[in-house]
């Protein structure tokens, strides 16, 4: 009886382990005024990113990888040279859509944030599924890769969070009136 009960243990810790080792972690950036779940803590890299008026401005992508696929976030700072939010949302959108086919592209509303998401099929079958928002002349893109025959990255793009300087989330219902 007490090989039976050891046995069952056995197997439950060994069913266990694997799920542990795939535990998400939330990433908070108080810089940058964002909350995303990664695979594990992300590695952060200072960038220049190129917009839409083929100007370089000051950005940040937060980056973690695993065997099956690739999760990013990166943040744009358009403080020193202030832009338009559609325009700058449509630009990365577009960029995203044109890494393959797009099998989903539509308007989304993150707690009153508009922006847009993404699912995009590369020719070698790896799935992308993408969330783009604009806040506070801020830039949000963040972009889940997986490959081939894994589940899609849905919990990547749907985990986003933002927040303002007191660290409260940033909500803002009042400024989208859904069609009814």
């Amino acid at each position: 009886m007490c090989l039976t009960t050891f046995a069952a243990a056995a197997i439950a810790l060994s069913f266990s382990v694997p799920a542990m080792a795939q535990q998400w972690v939330e990433f908070r950036s108080e810089a940058w005024g964002f909350a995303i779940n990664f695979p594990h803590e992300p590695r952060s890299e200072k960038i220049e990113y190129t917009d839409h008026y083929d100007q370089k401005v000051p950005a940040r992508v937060f980056s973690a990888e695993r065997a099956t696929g690739r999760y990013t976030m990166t943040a744009v700072s358009f403080a020193g040279s202030p832009t338009d939010s559609l325009t700058a949302v449509a630009f990365a959108a577009e960029a995203i859509r044109a890494k393959g086919t797009p099998t989903y592209y539509a308007f989304h509303d993150l707690d009153g944030i508009p922006g847009l998401v993404l699912s995009v099929t590369q020719t070698d079958g790896r799935r992308i599924q993408a969330g783009v928002y604009f806040l506070d002349q801020r830039l949000y893109i963040a972009e889940g890769s997986v490959a081939a025959g894994n589940p899609a990255p849905s919990h990547f793009q749907q985990s986003v969070n933002f927040f303002g300087p007191e660290g409260d989330r940033t909500v803002l219902d009042d400024t989208y009136d859904a069609p009814n």
